[in-house]
């Protein structure tokens, strides 16, 4: 019974809460410090409205730099993609020039030994002719 009277009581308390916090913030005395007070909290307000002004300034600026950066970078890697296109087909030239040097240079020595002199009498074939 006592625990019953305990919960009901508690329960009631709870319920008064929000009233007697509401009369007490509207006091003579709650309603004269929040008068001293607003002129300040608009002023620590409006500066915080002109910090976050800043920083969105700020962070404008930051994500244009981002947007620069990207496009230098894809920029440079079109350019060496480019580089690496050109050297690949220098390399290709070079080693299809080779490679029909080295087929010549076979016939010739087949040729020499098959016994015709003039065959062996001619300068190794050079890959630089053949480019």
């Amino acid at each position: 019974m006592a625990v019953a009277r305990f919960i009901i009581g508690l329960t009631a308390m709870i319920a008064a809460a929000p009233l007697i916090a509401q009369s007490a913030a509207e006091s003579p005395k709650n309603v004269a410090a929040d008068a001293r007070e607003m002129p300040q909290t608009a002023a620590l307000n409006a500066q915080v409205a002109g910090n976050n002004a800043a920083i969105e300034a700020q962070n404008g600026a930051n994500q244009a730099q981002y947007d620069a950066d990207r496009a230098a970078y894809a920029a440079a890697m079109r350019e060496h993609h480019h580089d690496v296109l050109a050297t690949d087909e220098v390399f290709i030239r070079q080693q299809l020039a080779y490679a029909d040097a080295m087929r010549d240079y076979r016939a010739q020595v087949a040729m020499c030994k098959r016994g015709y002199k003039s065959a062996c009498n001619l300068p190794t074939p050079d890959p630089r002719n053949y480019m």
